[in-house]
């Protein structure tokens, strides 16, 4: 392997996006018919955030190298990345077909099912661990996946198997950790992670993942202070190891879009196409700031036989790329024919939903908190649409968020900072209220987190009003239907739950850590009318 070459996979190990993107460039163009610096400059464009392009070298390398399996897993993980999870399904099991015993592939395909189909994920860690009977992380990533299940028996099973190979991995320690906070045990779960983690070393989100239970765990035993440095150090890890893919991204869905679409529709409002020339239904766009009872919520109306929700999935990206956040493709939308709207509209709908656009017996609701920031361009496409915004204390959805241990993506990078995720709150809230100021707006229903805490069905009847339908019985049972579902956000061990007020109020036992964040969110506290 050339000096190139070597030092484009020392940076890459050491996850240096840049120079790893400098050194393997340097190497394709000292030798372009090398594979392996093709090879290594896909990997440093996507640890770069690029993984489109990644995927282009990708395919072709994969077109001149038939049936090579890294090749294949790395396309995989391109595809993830892009959020083609069927794309990268079909990688990971191409190169299981190929190679039964590769590792990396087998652990990728266990790790993307366990969002979809955690049986089929369990049974993928299994085969990793017949692999690697010598690994503790196989069958800790089982008991971890377990929790999430709510599954306390079978993760206690895999943790035993587990603290058998290695008591002390990290994953291990972390597990066990998780399952002392899942069954009220935090001075065991504290025990377990004080001090150890100061000298641990691991992949960054399995440190963050760690760190972020040791805080639950210090908050759960009041010491605030400890929590919150908890918390924050599992932000750190998170911002240092996703730095290179978002600290300057200002693409869409980046606070630097969002600031765009706030400043455009505060200062222009662009006329929708009347209604009578759009095709098909519109949905109901759920909308909020992250941790703002956006799952409690949706969980509720999807107990409902006559709502379909679609739970945290980004369906709006063919209007992102077709409207744009620039002011000068934003000032396009006043001028969009019906054959363009209506082909977004199309467009919409099959992400969305693929087996086409629901009936008319049936309400659809798109929840995806941030979608508040595009109401501007969504009430342009969907002028029939109506929307849900769900409010909660900003001081209380701005720490929660914080305190959270989000997928990683643009918008959520910007939550690992108090200061940042309190600009992210202002620049959300600017962007949906400048919308909703329109003379064009579409109808809203408001919903505070408060208020479906304290008296849910008080706020449900009318939202199912709302909606158009009928009150049934079944949204008061919702939390039967909620724990037969797989919920994706963080908030799933809580929606299961009865419902508890111990939620709000929260941040003002972090004051403290807050104070960087006031000058922001005051002005929003007053004008959402709670109190200081």
């Amino acid at each position: 392997m050339s000096a190139l070459l070597q030092q484009a996979q020392a940076a890459l190990n050491a996850g240096d996006a840049a120079l790893a993107l400098q050194a393997s460039q340097a190497a394709v163009k000292a030798n372009p018919n090398d594979a392996n610096a093709h090879y290594l400059n896909a990997c440093a464009l996507r640890l770069s955030g690029r993984a489109g392009d990644a995927l282009r070298i990708l395919d072709f390398l994969n077109q001149r190298i038939a049936n090579q399996p890294d090749l294949i897993n790395m396309a995989g993980l391109c595809r993830r990345d892009m959020g083609d999870v069927a794309g990268a399904r079909r990688d990971f099991e191409r190169v299981m077909a190929l190679a039964p015993q590769h590792a990396p592939a087998l652990g990728n395909l266990a790790g993307l099912l366990a969002e979809t189909d955690p049986e089929a994920a369990l049974s993928a860690y299994e085969k990793l661990a017949a692999l690697q009977p010598q690994n503790a992380e196989p069958p800790a990533l089982s008991a971890s996946l377990c929790l999430t299940l709510r599954d306390h028996d079978r993760a206690r099973d895999f943790l035993a198997r587990a603290s058998v190979i290695d008591e002390n991995a990290l994953l291990v320690r972390s597990a066990k950790a998780g399952l002392a906070l899942a069954t009220g045990e935090a001075k065991d779960a504290r025990d377990c992670l004080d001090g150890f983690l100061e000298q641990a070393r691991g992949v960054p989100a399995q440190l963050a993942v760690a760190w972020g239970r040791l805080g639950e765990a210090c908050h759960k035993l009041d010491d605030y202070p400890a929590a919150f440095e908890a918390w924050s150090r599992a932000n750190r890890i998170q911002r240092q190891s996703w730095d290179g893919r978002f600290a300057g991204y200002d693409g869409p869905r980046s606070l630097a879009s969002a600031e765009r679409l706030a400043d455009w529709f505060v200062a222009h409002d662009p006329a929708p196409l009347s209604a009578e020339h759009l095709t098909g239904p519109a949905p109901v766009f759920q909308v909020g700031f992250p941790r703002s009872g956006t799952t409690l919520l949706e969980q509720m109306l999807d107990a409902h036989p006559g709502i379909e929700t679609l739970e945290e999935q980004d369906a709006i990206g063919p209007i992102i790329q077709a409207v744009g956040d620039t002011p000068d493709r934003l000032a396009r939308l006043s001028s969009l024919g019906a054959e363009e709207i209506n082909a977004l509209r199309a467009a919409y709908w099959r992400a969305a939903r693929p087996a086409g656009p629901p009936d008319g017996a049936h309400v659809f609701i798109d929840k995806y908190p941030m979608n508040l920031v595009w109401l501007g361009p969504l009430m342009r496409v969907f002028p029939d649409a109506k929307i849900i915004l769900c409010l909660r204390d900003p001081r209380d959805c701005v720490f929660s968020a914080f305190q959270q241990r989000f997928a990683v993506n643009p918008e959520m990078y910007r939550t690992l900072e108090i200061g940042e995720c309190a600009r992210l709150y202002d620049t959300a809230m600017r962007a949906g209220q400048a919308a909703l100021a329109s003379d064009h707006a579409v109808p809203v229903h408001t919903v505070r987190y408060e208020d479906v805490v304290a008296d849910y069905r008080g706020v449900m009847a009318p939202l199912i009003a709302f909606l158009g339908l009928d009150w049934d019985e079944a949204v008061a049972g919702y939390r039967e239907k909620a724990e037969t579902k797989r919920i994706k956000t963080p908030s799933a061990p809580q929606v299961v739950k009865p419902l508890y007020a111990s939620s709000i109020g929260k941040w003002r036992k972090y004051d403290f850590a807050l104070e960087p964040a006031r000058s922001v969110l005051d002005p929003w506290v007053e004008k959402w009318g709670y109190e200081a």
